[in-house]
């Protein structure tokens, strides 16, 4: 059974600089929400890592992140692992922007 869940309300945009991430959670859930030139991108909450370092410390360059804890690199857009194609991808979640506000697509 295929259940829709409705968009979950993050904040307001101008909350979030941009070339910066904020952890975000949602019943007990952390997610890694970006601001990038782009727009606004959602990734699971912690690393693949054996650490799972939260990515709301990762290093932010463009559309890509470093991990804090281990140095792996990804795509902020894709979730797809760059400096180590063995690693397991970053799971990615839609955001929608309405009137300002910020809403993730679980």
């Amino acid at each position: 059974m295929n259940e829709e869940n409705d968009p979950v309300y993050i904040g307001q945009s101008n909350d979030i600089d941009e070339d910066t991430v904020e952890n975000f959670e949602h019943e007990e859930i952390d997610y890694a929400i970006y601001r990038l030139k782009v727009g606004f991108f959602a990734t699971q909450g912690h690393c693949t890592c054996e650490e799972q370092a939260y990515l709301s410390e990762a290093n932010i360059d463009n559309e890509e992140l470093e991990c804090a804890s281990c140095g792996k690199i990804f795509s902020i857009v894709s979730g797809d692992p760059i400096n180590d194609p063995e690693s397991a991808p970053l799971k990615v979640y839609e955001i929608t922007e309405e009137d300002g506000k910020l809403y993730l697509n679980l």
